[in-house]
């Protein structure tokens, strides 16, 4: 055979370079051409099945009888085939091999059947992958969300066994922590986790939006409901129904926000702003803040029914600080996700680096870490993290003793303040008050505490006289 490009070549050779295997049988079914994939696919070599009848495959999509019909597909009849029929053949040592057969009728010039050309694909490699992929649907199955929180420290797994059990439920649950903890990311484990994962996780900052936007945002308005509401917008309890909503920052929002979800999460209903008509919704709620939120209802300035409402379940997300034995992890993390993104080949840090990363107070937590990663990736040339190649207020002596030194000093003015609340005496409490004149807001000032706690020791000490 002459072709254009000027090679000579039969069609036994072009049929022997395909990667596919091909085979033609004559119309009693007997083997008459056997290419070199097919010895491959089956551990048959030409020379033990040409002559042979097909059912040396024990397939029953090849089988014919003896007038020459195909019993199954009807191929000899001149019906055209089904193009891709998946069947399972027999190898030469007793291997099933899972294939896709594609076959055409031979017709000769006078009209007749004279036989079939079937051409074979190896399903093998295809069913390894699906099998790859069914096993790593399961593990991303079981562990949904929980991929994402990366560490195996005591504070981690105690996380992660929180967000299991409130998984489990559909109690509102009240995430705490600093900011950069991951607060949101539990959140989403704990959606992904839940019965919820297929409806939507609608997340909201309440500390983005000034009170009279936040409404607007959270419960939806009408058109005319005020300046600028042309049409009628849904409310992100509206879009999250049937889902949860996660309130990022929930210690930000007014007394009247607080007091409008209050009785969302009570009645599971509200109104649009501009509009008369109850609606209700079908939500889980997840609420989260890095304000001292039991200092805030001490204070009169946080709801305390409401806070009572948010925390039927509390999960608190750990600083970096108390979890370091996860930076390794974190960074490795890290460092794998920017090379994707980056197409660099950075191994890791060099031991200065790593010296100075785990001497670090981390006051951003995990969000200072990873942005501490990225720069570096800018300015790194080598494989290596070297300390010039981190932030300046991480690698600077005098900087990091200036930022951990504020940070560890407020901790233990924190510490101290605790231990000496925790040593009140009733003749304490007495005594302040009478140099106070009885001025409740003056012995709090003086104890260094809120008003309401100096009104919980009068019942709790039984003192009548104030």
């Amino acid at each position: 055979m002459k072709n254009g490009i000027g090679l000579n070549l039969g069609w036994e050779d072009v049929v022997n370079a395909m990667p596919n295997g091909f085979v033609i049988l004559d119309r009693h079914s007997i083997i008459r051409f056997w290419n070199s994939a097919m010895e491959l696919i089956t551990g048959y070599t030409g020379d033990e099945v040409l002559g042979e009848q097909c059912s040396i495959l024990d397939c029953d999509s090849f089988h014919t009888d003896s007038l020459g019909v195909f019993n199954k597909c009807n191929q000899m009849n001149g019906v055209i085939p089904d193009e891709n029929l998946e069947c399972v053949i027999r190898a030469k040592d007793g291997t099933r091999i899972p294939i896709l057969r594609s076959s055409r009728v031979i017709i000769s010039k006078n009209g007749n059947v004279d036989g079939a050309i079937f051409i074979i694909t190896d399903l093998r490699p295809v069913r390894s992958l699906q099998e790859q992929l069914s096993r790593l649907r399961g593990e991303m199955k079981e562990n949904r969300g929980l991929a994402k929180l990366i560490g195996g420290s005591p504070e981690v797994k105690t996380v992660i066994e929180n967000i299991k059990l409130a998984a489990s439920s559909n109690a509102t649950v009240l995430v705490l922590g600093e900011s950069g903890t991951g607060k949101e990311l539990i959140a989403e484990a704990i959606h992904l986790e839940s019965t919820r994962r297929n409806a939507p996780l609608v997340k909201v900052n309440c500390s983005a939006l000034p009170e009279t936007l936040l409404e607007s945002e959270l419960f939806g308005h009408v058109k005319g409901a005020f300046t600028g509401a042309v049409k009628d917008k849904k409310g992100r309890f509206e879009e999250a129904d049937n889902g949860t909503i996660f309130l990022d920052e929930v210690g930000d929002i007014s007394a009247l926000m607080q007091l409008k979800l209050l009785r969302v999460i009570q009645e599971h209903e509200f109104e649009r702003v501009g509009e008369s008509r109850t609606r209700r919704v079908d939500i889980r709620i997840i609420a989260a803040t890095n304000r001292d939120i039991r200092k805030l209802v001490a204070e009169e300035r946080f709801r305390q029914d409401l806070y009572y409402r948010l925390n039927v379940f509390q999960i608190e997300a750990p600083p970096l600080r108390r979890r370091k034995s996860d930076i390794q992890h974190l960074i490795d993390f890290f460092i794998n996700r920017f090379n994707d993104e980056t197409g660099k080949d950075i191994k890791g840090l060099t031991p200065e680096a790593w010296h100075v990363v785990m001497e670090y107070c981390w006051p951003g937590n995990v969000r200072q870490l990873e942005n501490a990663i990225e720069h570096a990736f800018v300015t790194c040339r080598r494989d290596l993290i070297g300390v010039f190649d981190l932030p300046v207020d991480i690698r600077l002596a005098e900087l990091r003793a200036e930022v951990c030194g504020a940070n560890r000093r407020q901790l233990q003015q924190k510490a101290f303040k605790h231990a000496q609340k925790s040593k009140i005496t009733r003749e304490v409490v007495e005594n302040t008050l009478a140099a106070s004149g009885g001025n409740k807001a003056e012995a709090a000032r003086r104890l260094g505490v809120t008003r309401t706690t100096v009104w919980r020791w009068i019942r709790d000490f039984g003192i009548h006289k104030y």
